[in-house]
């Protein structure tokens, strides 16, 4: 079977399914519960799409230039019966493609593990980085990195320094995601401020939010994942241990009870 675990880093699957921001289930059913349109600016309109998770019932809002729904009767489909109202339609392959904003954000793609302040400005990097808001998105992501420095406690005087440091720290983790952190042009350790925001383009951002996000789940979330796998090996290896003794105690009774006979 091929490798899908990318689909829990979208927002929807397909036209039926989803990962729900609020309850946090992958693959979850969703109803398209309606759909509003206003004018971005004078010459442009902007799509509101209202989705309703079947899990939870809580409504998140999907902005969009483009008209990707259509409203029916009740009809059969696919061989099933689909009900009436607002739905995606079925040739588009890539639903989040055609998003800009979603509120809430996928915040559900960063693991719980890691530290909330840091998931937030990543986050917010994400969402201006799709609104096309270039000086957020790098102010952002350039204090999700500075943050992350503190909490890992990285040596050094500079930023450069506090890089290797890490790159040290976690030997386990690629170094080229370290060494692309560390080649950023106009970083330095100190916090943001109005002066100090580095000029990046879209996809300069897109490599290093990528990069953040695969260095924080290498040092956050895969030694969590690899001491949990390695208590459950351990709690089976007690069970069977004990299952044994059980056994033994048992098939022992009955010859201690005849020797005593």
């Amino acid at each position: 079977m091929p490798d899908q675990s990318y689909l829990d880093s979208k927002y929807f699957i397909d036209i039926d399914v989803y990962n729900c921001p609020f309850c946090n289930r992958r693959n979850v059913k969703y109803v398209l519960e309606d759909v509003l349109t206003f004018n971005w600016s004078h010459d442009k309109k902007c799509f509101v799409y209202f989705v309703r998770c079947a899990s939870c019932v809580k409504v998140s809002m999907h902005l969009s230039y483009e008209m990707i729904a259509g409203k029916r009767d009740k009809a059969v489909s696919g061989g099933g019966i689909r009900e009436a109202g607002w739905y995606f339609h079925d040739e588009i392959e890539d639903i989040d493609s055609k998003i800009f904003y979603s509120r809430p954000t996928s915040f559900f793609v960063l693991d719980s593990r890691i530290r909330k302040v840091i998931r937030e400005l990543v986050t917010e990097a994400e969402g201006c980085l799709k609104m096309n808001f270039l000086t957020g998105a790098s102010a952002c992501i350039r204090k999700a990195i500075y943050e992350l420095t503190i909490i890992e406690n990285a040596e050094g005087t500079d930023y450069e320094a506090k890089i290797k440091s890490l790159k040290q720290k976690y030997p386990n983790t690629d170094p080229e995601l370290f060494d692309t952190l560390a080649h950023i042009q106009d970083m330095t350790s100190n916090k943001i401020h109005e002066q100090s925001w580095p000029n990046w383009d879209s996809k300069n951002l897109t490599i290093l939010i990528e990069t953040l996000k695969a260095i924080l789940h290498e040092i956050c979330v895969l030694p969590d994942e690899k001491k949990k796998r390695s208590e459950f090996v351990k709690q089976l290896r007690h069970d069977v241990g004990e299952g044994k003794t059980k056994r033994f105690t048992t098939e022992e009774k009955p010859d201690s009870n005849n020797s005593s006979e």
